[in-house]
């Protein structure tokens, strides 16, 4: 009764009462056992059993704590059937079936509820062959009833037989239950208490090989982007470079593995310059000096030629030949992309200087001519963009005859460039052209 008092008491005076209500019955009882002797202990521990519990009796909190836990009935039949037999054994033959009767009907609610809820209570209730006559039995569902027609001693004494041994059997089927109760309630907080020192080991370990991962995942992931910079980079240089080797729109095709078919143009315009006097200026400085010198002078050029809607096709040695009007078709804007662009160059080499001479000046000899060509893609390893037809021999010999920072166009160039009136031509004369 100590221990329910602690479990179910709602509030800490109520439950400071109970027990030492529980301490100075004991000590009550010790006292009264002492001084009756052997012969008056059986009624003096029957008189104090009683008194607790009356003391003790609460069906309200006996449902309750039923509620909260199933293996509470066990208790709480074991505390109506000592109630019970507490009454049976004060009963009078003559008084007993009225007053046992007035009895078990106060407790008939709790104790039908706590048999219903407690196997082991039931088993021990139904295996008596005193008490499990007083059973109704509805849809499967055993009810308990009260005891009728307890009319003689021998029936009270029967029924006190099997009210002790319904009472010893709760006792020893509640302590198994306890004990395995225990054992169990141990084995999982054994097993807890395992998990914890577990994952308590095991928790450092993981945390450590995920942050190392995590670090790994993470210089992996700044490696790749560096890595994806770099072939980007690397990417875009080898684009830049095969665009100067080849106009872009051949350059995709090829990076498409297709084969690039050689192509017919109606009408282009195609310029051709070179050195004045450039065997006499390298024959007079190392073939370094000369490279240097072709080289000022090319870069030049081509930053000069972005301007313009020309390709550039190439250079042999001092020669520099440039065309408008392909790959890219520009309808009949060719000749005077090509002319400004001759102005330009033309301008242009006076400003390039000669290492090995400070106080010489190049002069540029320009040649353009205007008609149709074919161009394509020659060559495997170090393909070229190649033009064919009479109107490249045509704009060369248009340069080999020309003049000084003179730019020599043809016939076709000057009827090209008449549409725009933009440009101050002179007439040469006939000349005679291989």
């Amino acid at each position: 009764m100590a221990s329910e008092a602690e479990l179910y008491c709602e509030n800490c005076q109520c439950k400071e009462e109970k027990i030492s209500i529980c301490r100075f019955y004991m000590s009550g009882l010790r006292h009264q056992v002492n001084i009756s002797g052997v012969t008056g202990a059986r009624q003096v521990l029957s008189r104090a059993i009683s008194e607790l519990l009356e003391r003790f009796r609460s069906s309200h909190e006996d449902l309750r704590a039923m509620r909260h836990n199933p293996d509470w009935a066990d208790t709480v039949a074991f505390k109506l059937c000592l109630q019970i037999r507490e009454s049976v054994l004060k009963a009078q033959p003559v008084s007993a079936p009225a007053s046992l009767q007035s009895t078990l009907q106060q407790h008939f609610t709790t104790l039908s509820y706590a048999l219903f809820s407690s196997e082991t209570a039931h088993k021990c209730w139904t295996d008596n062959v005193n008490l499990s006559l007083h059973f109704t039995h509805h849809e499967g569902i055993s009810l308990f009833t009260p005891l009728p027609g307890l009319g003689d001693f021998v029936s009270l004494e029967a029924t006190g037989r099997g009210l002790h041994s319904a009472q010893s059997c709760l006792l020893h089927e509640g302590q198994e239950k306890l004990h395995k109760k225990s054992r169990e309630i141990l084995s999982t907080l054994s097993l807890k208490i395992s998990l914890v020192v577990v994952a308590c080991l095991i928790y450092p370990i993981v945390l450590m090989s995920f942050k190392q991962m995590t670090d790994w995942i993470h210089n992996y992931a700044r490696n790749l982007k560096e890595k994806t910079e770099d072939l980007k980079r690397e990417r875009r240089l080898a684009e830049d470079l095969l665009h100067q080797m080849l106009p872009k729109s051949v350059a995709k095709q090829l990076r498409k593995c297709q084969k690039v078919e050689a192509e017919n143009y109606d009408q282009v315009t195609i310029f051709f310059s070179d050195i004045v006097g450039f065997t006499s200026i390298a024959a007079s400085c190392t073939p370094l000096q000369v490279v240097e010198m072709l080289n000022n002078l090319y870069v030049c050029f081509d930053t000069r030629i972005e301007s313009y809607d020309v390709y550039k096709v190439e250079t042999i040695g001092d020669a520099y030949m440039v065309v408008s009007g392909l790959p890219e078709r520009n309808g009949s804007r060719h000749a005077d992309e090509i002319a400004k662009m001759s102005l330009d160059l033309v301008a242009a080499v006076r400003q390039v200087l000669i290492p090995h001479m400070p106080a010489g000046r190049l002069e540029l000899r320009a040649g353009i001519h205007t008609g149709p060509c074919v161009a394509g893609v020659v060559g495997y390893k170090m393909p070229r963009y190649c033009l064919f037809g009479d109107t490249v021999n045509t704009a060369s010999r248009m340069e080999s005859t020309s003049l000084p920072q003179k730019i020599h166009i043809s016939s076709a160039t000057y009827e090209a460039l008449l549409t725009d009136d933009a440009y101050e031509i002179e007439l040469r004369g006939e000349i005679e052209v291989k």
